[in-house]
C-alpha cells in the first residue's frame, strides 16, 4: 500500500512506498499498477533510468516538448535530494507555482510529476546521489528544454555562489521570460 499526498503543483504527488522490512533486506515496492490506478496516475512507462550525481550540484529545470511531454516517477535511492517541480501548464489552476520535496534514502519517498511540468534537483550532503526514474515516453534530445533553475525565488538550500551547475542549465531562459509550449 502506498500512501499518496497531493502537492502544491496539480498533479503532483508525494508517493511513499511500501516497505517490507527484513531482518537483512528491506524489499521497497515503488511501483503497483492497481494502487497508481487509484490515483489515477500514469502507469504506462515507456523507459527507466538512473543518474549518478555529484553532491552539492543543481541540475534543471527540465521537462520534454510536445507532443512528447512525459510523466515522471522519481526517487534517490542513495544520497538526498531536493526535488522542485515548476508547473508550466497555461490551464492548470497551479501554473508558475512549484512544488519541492526531499528524496533520500532514508524516507524512501518518490515523487510523480505529470507533463507540462520542469523538474530539477539539487544534490545535498556531501555524498553522490543515485537518482532513478520511470518516464512514460521516451526521452529524445532534440526536444528538451527547461527552465532556468533560478527562476520563481524557489527557496533553494544551498549558497548561490558554491553550487556546481551544468552549463546547459545556466543557458535555459528564466521563468518570467519563458513562452510555455503547455
Amino acid at each position: 500500500m502506498f500512501r499518496v499526498k497531493g502537492l502544491e503543483v496539480e498533479g503532483c504527488y508525494l508517493i511513499t512506498p511500501t516497505v517490507s522490512m527484513e531482518s537483512t533486506c528491506d524489499l521497497i515496492k515503488i511501483f503497483s499498477e492497481s494502487q497508481f490506478n487509484i490515483y489515477g496516475l500514469s502507469t504506462e512507462f515507456k523507459e527507466e533510468y538512473y543518474a549518478i550525481a555529484k553532491s552539492g550540484t543543481v541540475r534543471g529545470m527540465h521537462f520534454q516538448l510536445p507532443p512528447e511531454g512525459h510523466d515522471k516517477l522519481i526517487t534517490c535511492i542513495v544520497g538526498e535530494i531536493e526535488d522542485v517541480v515548476i508547473d508550466l501548464r497555461k490551464e492548470s489552476k497551479t501554473f508558475g507555482k512549484f512544488t519541492k520535496v526531499n528524496l533520500n534514502e532514508e524516507n524512501k519517498n518518490l515523487i510523480y510529476v505529470p507533463s507540462g511540468c520542469a523538474h530539477g534537483y539539487y544534490i545535498k550532503g556531501n555524498k553522490e546521489a543515485l537518482i532513478y526514474y520511470k518516464v512514460t515516453k521516451p526521452f529524445i534530445r532534440s526536444l528538451r528544454g527547461g527552465v532556468h533553475w533560478n527562476s520563481l525565488d524557489i527557496p533553494w538550500s544551498f549558497d548561490y555562489n558554491k553550487v556546481l551547475v551544468e552549463h546547459e542549465d545556466t543557458t535555459w531562459p528564466k521563468f518570467e521570460d519563458f513562452t510555455s509550449p503547455f
